[in-house]
């Protein structure tokens, strides 16, 4: 089935402000950091943590149980095809401006455990699409997903922007056309479901924002990078997004909401 439409952040809680999750008692500090971040960043799912056969498993409302740590060592690859928890946030996404290549392997927030999304935002096509309602982005109303404070926040990013073109109007040729919004769809060239599946992502003009994939003069990926302007980044930011142009699979053009990397990134520094 394909279903297609045409951040500070206020994040959702604050540290300190939640109790722990039930069972983080043994867990090392980074584990103890990482289970605070998701918890802070998506509030009720997770319901416990355990030890099952020496692995640490988080356990959410519904039952479901996602190992943080499967022991295993993974090449590049393997950790974006099949990451776990830890996996998921042991890269750091460093919000502001982007001031060199990022190294081989450095793609903070491509590495998704899937499922704990579906957790989150909606199990198939369907389920998302009853989550979503219509938030007015710049020009266009475009389906988002309301769980978890995801189309709030894009709205809080577009009241951001707005006050932007008005002040600078050359900023309409980076953002403008708006797409790519909900589409239940895997990533080009892999298995895996995009983040668009979930409604919990945004594209802005891709004819001018590239995409590795189609990009044909990598050697200038740097100063494309550095061009797209830095305000409009911080916007996101502010609100819990992460930007695909500090990727090393660079996607200039996308936008994603994952407060849990932005927590952690304040949580650590």
């Amino acid at each position: 089935m394909t279903l297609c439409t045409v951040v500070l952040v206020v994040f959702p809680v604050f540290a300190g402000q939640m109790p722990e999750i039930p069972g983080v008692e043994g867990l090392s500090q980074g584990q103890r950091l990482d289970v605070s971040v998701l918890n802070q960043a998506y509030p009720g799912i997770l319901a416990g943590v355990e030890v099952e056969d020496g692995q640490v498993v988080l356990v959410t409302g519904s039952g479901k149980r996602f190992v943080y740590d499967d022991g295993r060592t993974k090449t590049a690859r393997e950790a974006l095809d099949d990451p776990d928890m830890e996996d998921m946030l042991a890269q750091t996404y460093e919000p502001g401006p982007l001031r060199e290549d990022p190294p081989a392997g450095h793609h903070p927030g491509r590495r998704r455990v899937t499922a704990f999304f579906q957790e989150v935002y909606g199990h198939d096509a369907g389920e998302v699409s009853a989550a979503c309602r219509p938030v007015r982005f710049l020009d266009r109303t475009v389906l988002f997903n309301a769980k978890n404070g995801a189309a709030d926040a894009l709205e809080r990013v577009s009241a951001r922007l707005a006050g932007l073109v008005a002040r600078d109007p050359v900023l309409r040729q980076v953002l403008y056309p708006v797409v790519g919004t909900f589409c239940w769809r895997t990533i080009a060239g892999t298995k895996r479901l995009s983040m668009h599946s979930l409604a919990i992502a945004v594209d802005v003009n891709p004819g001018r924002n590239p995409y590795w994939r189609h990009h044909r003069r990598p050697s200038d990926m740097l100063a494309r990078r550095r061009d797209f302007p830095k305000e409009v980044v911080e916007a996101f930011e502010a609100e819990g997004f992460i930007w695909g142009g500090k990727w090393v699979e660079y996607d200039v053009m996308h936008f994603e909401y994952r407060p849990e990397l932005l927590i952690k990134f304040r949580e650590t520094r």
